[in-house]
């Protein structure tokens, strides 16, 4: 072992060896700490699985539901987000999201839908009808006035 120098602004060897021992057991007792907390992702993580594959026994596809999950968090993120701003910014955030709209407010998201709902899929017709519902009425009339233009389009295709 090499020979520590005593003098000004130095530790005695012992205590020098004191300060070692100590870190070496904080150092294990951030292993124990750090294996205590895999072991509760690990049976945190079992359970998320167990829980994929109940849905999927039901009907419900594994990459649906963590879409709907993930999409869920973004919109919370979204929202904190704007919760952050000033009281003014808030509403020019507001505007800007609703200016921009969903992907069915867009042309070709209209004869997207427009499309599916000429279908004879009841589950088609149930997602499109939440959704018409939940419009207001300025975007019900951009849905309206996309509606001729979806059908020209579509037509072109054919």
């Amino acid at each position: 072992m090499a020979r520590v120098l005593e003098g000004r602004n130095r530790a005695n060897p012992s205590e020098m060896a004191s300060f070692v021992d100590k870190f070496e057991e904080l150092e294990k007792e951030i292993l124990r700490e750090k294996m205590s907390y895999m072991e509760r992702c690990r049976r945190i993580r079992k359970e998320q699985s167990d829980l994929l594959d109940d849905a999927k026994s039901q009907g419900l596809p594994k990459n649906v539901l963590k879409a709907v999950v993930k999409a869920r968090d973004l919109e919370r993120r979204a929202e904190s987000i704007m919760e952050e701003l000033e009281d003014d910014a808030q509403q020019v955030f507001k505007d800007i999201r609703e200016a921009l709209g969903d992907f069915a407010d867009l042309p070709l998201g209209a004869a997207a839908v427009e499309r599916e709902e000429t279908s004879d899929d009841d589950r088609t017709a149930a997602i499109v009808g939440a959704v018409k519902s939940d419009m207001s009425e300025d975007e019900q009339t951009a849905w309206d006035a996309a509606a001729p233009k979806a059908e020209a389009a579509a037509a072109k295709v054919h």
